[in-house]
């Protein structure tokens, strides 16, 4: 016999609440690729579905930060991008399929490796090291700042542009946050000295 505990629905609730959440920007999108079928929005659907999905399946984090700091840069860094904005542009920009395609393609192995990981605030649920975490620390997050260079190559505008500069700042406060939770979990320290980049090799 299952026991339901009442954290145990509170966690379902929030995990069914983001995935709606990544659903409905899907959907934005989806909406869009249906009046100009672009490739730059259907990767953008493909990705946020596959996101929502994770978030139904994911393992129960063993500890997680809740502090003011952990919520600000997590808000920050995830939602920015749900900002962008199609332009209506009839074509996409051969360079950003490109840009956007390979950014898809990393958050896929990204996502694979990370498996029911899968998770916003910082938490610990493993320390993973295979895959694409044998490359740098944080892929997912450098392979969705690559995607959004590419959606505003063929989505250029001033709004969009700003929105991926923010997001890309909160991205970086957002891995030193979760690099000082997760230091504390027996083998990241070792980790770290074996993968040294975080985002971007030979830069950060």
């Amino acid at each position: 016999m299952v026991t339901v505990t009442l954290p145990g629905l509170r966690e379902a609730a929030v995990n069914l609440a983001l995935a709606l959440l990544f659903g409905s920007f899907a959907w934005i999108h989806l909406r869009s690729f249906a009046i100009h079928p672009r490739p730059s929005v259907l990767l953008l659907v493909v990705m946020e579905s596959l996101a929502a999905l994770l978030f139904v399946f994911r393992q129960p984090a063993q500890r997680t930060s809740f502090s003011g700091w952990s919520w600000l840069t997590t808000i920050g860094g995830t939602f920015a991008p749900f900002l962008l904005r199609p332009t209506g542009a009839a074509a996409d920009l051969a360079v950003g399929q490109i840009i956007q395609a390979t950014g898809a393609g990393m958050a896929v192995v990204a996502l694979a490796s990370l498996n029911r990981s899968f998770g916003l605030l910082p938490a610990l649920r493993g320390v993973q090291q295979e895959g694409a975490y044998r490359v740098v620390r944080h892929p997912l997050y450098a392979a969705y700042t690559i995607q959004n260079l590419g959606y505003l190559g063929s989505n250029l505008s001033a709004w969009n542009f700003a929105i991926v500069l923010v997001a890309l700042g909160f991205q970086v406060l957002r891995v030193m946050n979760e690099e000082r939770l997760l230091s504390s979990a027996p083998g990241y320290r070792a980790y770290m000295l074996r993968t040294r980049w975080r985002l971007l090799p030979f830069l950060f």
